[in-house]
């Protein structure tokens, strides 16, 4: 259950299908822009502070959740729905299909964990090169 929440996690921020044009053509990637401090690493609270920023692009009808109305469209590409749907799972700490600011500043860090291979509790380029790098093979190569 895990590795699937992980690979969906990873194949939703990072794809460029049709979760990317939903979100104005922007890079869905939760790394980029996240070195505030602009020192070539992003740290744990870097990150966090970065998703969580992200909200108010992720909550697209502006009702004060994440959830699937957010994104319409994808009903139409039932693999990126339920990537999608996988997505908020992850994040919805009382399992009402809806992502409230509060639960996705407390979900857990897979994405970040996963790209912070030494455990360090930054992510430095060589590190996210390789993050990115296995994401789009578990993507076929996009």
């Amino acid at each position: 259950m895990r590795k699937s929440l992980v690979i969906a996690t990873v194949a939703i921020l990072t794809t460029a299908g049709a979760a990317h044009a939903q979100m104005g053509g922007r890079r869905a990637d939760m790394f980029t822009g996240a070195d505030s401090n602009h020192d070539g690493r992003i740290s744990r609270a870097e990150f966090l502070a970065a998703r969580n920023a992200r909200f108010v692009e992720l909550d697209r009808n502006r009702d004060g959740v994440i959830s699937a109305a957010d994104f319409p469209r994808l009903a139409a590409f039932a693999a990126a729905k339920a990537k999608m749907d996988a997505l908020i799972t992850g994040a919805d700490a009382n399992r009402d299909g809806r992502v409230t600011r509060e639960e996705l500043a407390n979900a857990p860090t897979t994405m970040f964990d996963m790209a912070d291979t030494n455990h360090d509790e930054f992510v430095d380029q060589s590190e996210l090169a390789a993050f990115r790098a296995n994401a789009r093979t578990m993507r076929g190569g996009l």
